[in-house]
């Protein structure tokens, strides 16, 4: 009896999860601010249509990678604006909630093909999440609230506090949260098989190399690789968590802080811009009933605070006339089928291959021979220094990685001397010096750095025979000096009122 009892609660748990009637603040939130997202990806593209999506340009279709070509067509260029605009539409009207659910259909629909069509820049990651959140969001009544559709049908509801809103079963809503659940969860797992973001290996290129956009921190934050290394396993385990715990509670808020923190450090050190805030912009499916309520009492009363005196004006009613059905679907198609009309005919004037020029298309100027033939040549050797990444002396690894800099020691201490390359390059023989100031080496050691590895330390123990004074750690790849470090030894070592440092500098 109590087995069945319990199989019996968790049913109607399950059932309360999925099918409890909710009015969708949360979705109708998300579908105002996830088509502007797209739309500062989009608006940028629309001056490139023919070149990046149309069989007169340079379209790179992803069924081909994968061996089908022809799997879908690949329109001309005026088909190709056409549905570019239309898209766009799709896009505006869908944030202001007019025709909610045909205009996230047709966007579903439009968004993924442009991003299939542009396989090279356009497809991305954040092309993928959005458009199984739109997909989701067609399935929702996110356009119930907060849309030019409920205007239309004569509904007034603004109010977040009235019983009179609109309730729907919240599954739409939890399908979304368990899509931002399982993303992460996924990307983890990624992690997980990822040796170089454990090291910071990875996220130490993409700041350096700012390989998506300029970061404004990124420079700075390579300054203290200790930190890198905590946040790549903080990051594991709030992506690994996050599916288990971010439903209710103060584990909520503490996960999407999380979140909302990780998506901004991820602008602010790696240079993205539309994914985190596709990702912010998924993280309103998270917000209920008694969220907007809560934050409707605290706006209500911060108004009468502001101003105490309330001010009326005029109504007709609580409702006002519904528009019929037809006549909105004819503005709505007269609408889209004029934006399409200017769309083209844009693009027309544009003439960006000069065909409507009367010398004719654009021509491509030929390169010079000698550009040819440096382009063609692939047998220049790197020199020994191009292999080098960093080179830096510490006392404390963390992870296999120094995570401390230092230029002083006392006797008895350890030294980590570590030297990492770039990737990828051959096996090598890794030759490091220890150096007195008059030249002498003091110490020579060394050992082979394979082709799978990135980084190699080797420990100095200063004995009390060593004298005080400067010394240099000298680095040798394959017997080539190409960097050295000074350092100090003893109290007595470092000179009065040394202040310049070339311990940085690359020989």
């Amino acid at each position: 009896m109590h087995e069945s009892a319990t199989h019996e609660g968790l049913g109607k748990r399950i059932n309360r999860f999925f099918y409890a009637e909710e009015t969708p603040y949360g979705l109708a939130l998300m579908r105002m601010v996830l088509p502007a997202v797209l739309l500062i990806a989009a608006l940028p593209r629309a001056l490139r249509v023919r070149e990046l999506y149309s069989a007169d340009g340079a379209a790179a279709p992803l069924w081909e990678n994968y061996g089908y070509p022809g799997l879908l067509p690949v329109p001309d260029a005026t088909v190709a604006v056409a549905l570019f605009t239309l898209m766009l539409f799709c896009m505006v009207t869908t944030l202001v909630g007019w025709q909610t659910r045909i205009s996230l259909l047709v966007l579903t629909l439009l968004y993924p093909y442009f991003g299939m069509l542009d396989s090279a820049s356009t497809l991305t990651k954040y092309t993928v999440v959005a458009t199984h959140a739109l997909a989701l969001l067609c399935c929702s009544h996110c356009g119930s609230i907060w849309s030019v559709d409920a205007w239309l049908a004569g509904r007034r509801q603004w109010n977040p506090l009235t019983a009179r809103s609109p309730r729907f079963a919240a599954w739409p809503r939890r399908l979304l949260q368990m899509l931002v659940g399982l993303v992460y969860l996924g990307a983890a797992i990624t992690k997980m098989h990822t040796p170089a973001f454990f090291s910071g290996d990875q996220l130490t290129y993409w700041m350096l190399t700012e390989s998506n956009f300029d970061n404004p921190i990124g420079d700075y934050v390579l300054l203290y690789p200790a930190l890198i290394l905590v946040v790549a396993y903080v990051t594991i385990v709030w992506e690994t968590l996050f599916l288990f715990v971010a439903w209710q509670g103060t584990a909520r808020i503490l996960m999407l802080g999380i979140g909302l923190g990780f998506h901004f450090m991820t602008w602010a050190t790696l240079g993205l811009i539309i994914f985190p805030l596709v990702y912010c912009s998924l993280y309103l499916a998270f917000i209920n009933e008694q969220d907007v309520q809560w934050a409707a009492v605290r706006l209500r009363h911060l108004r009468q605070r502001i101003l105490p005196v309330r001010l009326r004006f005029a109504r007709g009613g609580a409702d006002r006339a519904a528009v019929e059905p037809s006549r909105a679907w004819a503005t709505y198609g007269i609408a889209a089928a004029a934006l399409v009309l200017v769309g083209i005919e844009l693009e027309r004037r544009s003439d960006p291959f000069g065909v409507a020029r009367p010398e004719g298309r654009y021509q491509l100027e030929p390169l010079p021979p000698e550009r040819v033939r440096e382009m063609m040549t692939h047998d220049r050797p790197l020199r020994p220094i191009d292999k080098l990444f960093s080179f830096d002396v510490g006392t404390t690894a963390f992870g296999g990685v120094l995570v401390d800099r230092r230029r002083e020691f006392d006797h008895g201490e350890r030294a980590i001397v570590q030297c990492s390359v770039q990737h990828p390059h051959e096996d090598m023989w890794v030759g490091i010096d220890l150096v007195d100031a008059d030249g002498h080496i003091v110490h020579q050691g060394g050992q082979v750095l394979p082709r799978e590895t990135l980084r190699t330390s080797i420990f100095y123990d200063f004995s009390d025979a060593l004298a005080d004074g400067e010394y240099w750690f000298v680095l040798r790849l394959d017997g080539r000096e190409v960097s050295r470090r000074q350092i100090f030894v003893g109290e007595d070592g470092k000179p009065a009122g040394a202040t310049t440092d070339p311990a940085f500098a690359l020989r």
